[in-house]
């Protein structure tokens, strides 16, 4: 009779490496919240696992109209906007986030395109909508935790990112 043994790995491994210092977010201080706006699965995950590394409470929704309900009852250090998403785009969303921004006399929460495309008249139209960087598909932890720490209060400069075995 065949016994299966369960799986257990010898040593813990993390998810990524990287030969850098990153901008990372210690506990005990405010942690930044970052809203995620992603419809593609992968990459939602991608980018809450990513940011969750640095030390960022991340939101998750999954279309535009969801994005513009999550800025009108929280606030975000920075909004990663995916651009094309079912219901209501990205474009759209921060035009509207905007719109409601102006007349509730809120300041303005930074959005980030996230996108594949790099074309000039793209980027044109995000800017053009209100946002106010664009982060290309793919990108690097480096990347990211730089964009973050552009928006939300830098907590710490971390000596090494990840534990090496």
């Amino acid at each position: 009779m065949n016994q299966l043994t369960p799986l257990t790995p010898t040593r813990r491994t993390p998810l990524w490496r990287e030969t850098y210092d990153a901008p990372t977010f210690t506990a005990g201080q405010a942690t930044p919240h970052v809203l995620v706006v992603e419809d593609d699965p992968v990459q939602a995950l991608l980018l809450t696992l990513m940011l969750e590394h640095l030390g960022v409470a991340p939101t998750l929704v999954t279309d535009g109209a969801q994005a513009i309900e999550a800025v009108k009852t929280h606030r975000y250090a920075v909004v990663l906007m995916d651009y094309l998403m079912p219901v209501t785009n990205g474009i759209e969303a921060t035009r509207e986030i905007r719109r409601w921004e102006h007349d509730n006399q809120r300041a303005a929460t930074p959005i980030v395109a996230v996108t594949a495309s790099a074309m000039h008249e793209e980027r044109a139209r995000y800017v053009e909508a209100g946002m106010n960087a664009v982060m290309l598909k793919p990108f690097s932890a480096r990347t990211l935790a730089e964009l973050v720490s552009r928006f939300a209060p830098l907590r710490a400069q971390a000596r090494t990112l990840f534990v090496h075995p």
